[in-house]
């Protein structure tokens, strides 16, 4: 193979380079079963490591691209044979049709074995959408996958199982992107059947089917009712509160008993989420106790925002605002500079209520595509929901660092990341409006924060960093053996967070635990001055007032 490589570079397609190397290619056809010009073309796909254009492989021949393609009906059989995969590559000038090599084929070439692609035909309904789902999960998550290559996988997969109802049905349709799209959907049922999650958005199909005649074509009808899968009885809106969604799309009763019903769904994503739930719920047992210390004018907010949420109070107060037609939940904002404590003073309130706390991962809620963005959102809250019906006390549900999801929503949309943030944003801000439980939110900014978001919390604390009596005592907490009078002077002058001091602190312990002995005051004030950074920005405040106060370690 690699003489061949070697001899092919620059070498025109000659009729000099084929006898040139006529005894590897013959040695090769015979080992491999394929023909020169593919043997030619998988030895520069394994040496590039990339998917490779028709252009790209004519430069490496010196070849004209035109040259190339009048070798399309070889390339071809090599990707029916599952050697190659279409794979498009982005190019000075453009995006190109290209080729790559199949998953594993590498590996058994190493190993001096011929490969034999995946067998994906005589499957049963379970290993159908079970195969299809593995490889449509993969090549979403695959930046370099182009949806279009796996389209053409699905319907050789369906040409591959006749006799599956489902598969006898994709292929009655002749346009590609109505059998995808049913696939997909099926797609979309084996990961999220029966819960809240199920159903593919239009943010999805907008995503994955490009913006020309045909697809545009494709989602008007959809929104319309008019789509042939609609028609045919697979496919239908989503029902919401009694009212159908134009907007989200999921397999009919006649679908799932007709075509799928030796199936059962895998709800992968259902135990993903299952998994990251039960990962999130933090019990308020496993809190451990820790003395935080307040300005005197903010102390009082904490402790009646405390008392607030205690679980004598709580249940009472819901009570009194549903009878006045009011809404019940609690949805809190503490906010502030990093290391103000804000983190800390949740998880204290948590323990001191004697309630759980569910706390989320904001990167976690991000999917390739807007529209499962948007359903890992709401499967956040309807998990949230199904642990306060099954809880005597109510959980906290709990976004730390939610700068990003409550910051101003995006007018001009120009990248699908901002369709996305706007997304799930729109989706929050519903929730909040809709909770019955407890809500908070922590961000370091607030300068840039949505109006929408600022009315709909209903308690804002924010979180100032420690005068210097406070800090006095944040310094003796963290240094048991520190004098007043040291700490009274490292308060008065360093304008650190708590969480700084507790950085000094842990720097006193390490070097203690290396030599024995502990830092003086003089080694103390270096620790803090390496500590300081050169640009102290002012914070803004945040405008409206309800528990106006701050908090501090």
């Amino acid at each position: 193979m690699n003489r061949v490589l070697d001899q092919a570079r620059g070498s025109e397609l000659t009729d000099e380079f084929w006898e040139s190397i006529k005894n590897p290619l013959a040695f090769l056809r015979g080992e491999l079963g394929i023909n020169d010009i593919q043997i030619v073309v998988l030895a520069m796909l394994i040496e590039a490591g990339e998917p490779l254009s028709w252009k790209k492989m004519g430069n490496y021949l010196n070849c004209s691209r035109l040259q190339m393609m009048t070798y399309t009906d070889e390339i071809e059989e090599m990707v029916r044979k599952r050697w190659f995969v279409r794979r498009g590559t982005h190019e000075i000038g453009g995006f190109f049709e290209g080729f790559a090599l199949a998953r594993g084929l590498i590996t058994a070439l190493r190993h001096n074995q011929v490969f034999v692609p995946e067998k994906i035909d005589g499957l049963t309904e379970q290993q159908f959408v079970d195969k299809l789902e593995s490889h449509i999960s993969k090549g979403l998550n695959d930046r370099h996958t182009e949806f279009r290559d796996d389209e053409e996988w699905m319907v050789e997969l369906c040409k591959a199982n006749p006799h599956l109802p489902l598969c006898h049905e994709v292929l009655r349709f002749d346009d590609i992107h109505v059998q995808s799209l049913l696939l997909m959907i099926v797609f979309d049922y084996a990961q999220w059947e029966g819960s809240d999650g199920e159903g593919l958005t239009m943010e999805t199909i907008s995503d994955l089917y490009p913006e020309d005649f045909d697809c545009n074509f494709l989602r008007q009808n959809l929104r319309e009712g008019i789509h042939p899968l609609i028609q045919a009885g697979y496919i239908e809106y989503k029902c919401r509160d009694g009212m159908a969604d134009n907007e989200q799309y999921k397999l009919t009763l006649k679908a799932k008993q007709e075509l799928l019903s030796a199936y059962k769904p895998s709800h992968s994503k259902c135990r993903r989420y299952q998994n990251s739930y039960n990962r999130m719920l933090k019990s308020h047992d496993s809190i451990k106790a820790k003395e935080l210390f307040f300005n005197d004018s903010e102390q009082q907010q904490i402790e009646r925002l405390t008392s607030l949420l205690s679980i004598d109070n709580f249940p009472s107060i819901q009570q009194r605002l549903e009878e006045q037609g009011m809404r019940k939940g609690f949805a809190c904002l503490f906010y502030g500079g990093p290391g103000t404590g804000k983190t800390e003073t949740v998880l204290q309130i948590a323990r001191q209520t004697g309630r759980n706390l569910m706390q989320v991962d904001i990167a976690g809620m991000r999917d390739k595509f807007v529209g499962e963005s948007e359903k890992n959102i709401k499967a956040v809250f309807a998990r949230y929901r199904e642990i306060c019906q099954n809880s005597e006390v109510q959980p906290i549900l709990f976004f730390n660092e939610a700068d990003a999801l409550i910051n101003k929503r995006t007018e001009n949309i120009e990248h699908s990341v901002d369709k996305m943030d706007n997304a799930m944003q729109n989706i929050i801000l519903q929730e909040i409006e809709d909770l019955d439980g407890i809500l908070i939110a922590t961000t370091n900014l607030t300068s840039n924060l949505d109006s929408a978001f600022e009315r709909r919390f209903l308690y804002k604390v924010e979180f100032h960093k420690p005068d210097t009596t406070v800090k006095s005592k944040i310094w003796r907490s963290m240094l048991k053996d520190l004098s007043d009078h040291d700490a009274q002077q490292l308060a008065s002058h360093f304008d650190f967070s708590g969480g700084q001091i507790e950085n000094i602190a842990r720097k006193r312990t390490v070097d203690y635990i290396l030599s024995g002995q502990y830092a003086t005051l003089e080694q103390l004030e270096d620790y803090c001055r390496a500590e300081q950074l050169a640009n102290n920005k002012s914070r803004h405040r945040i405008a409206g007032f309800s528990l106006p106060g701050s908090t501090n370690y």
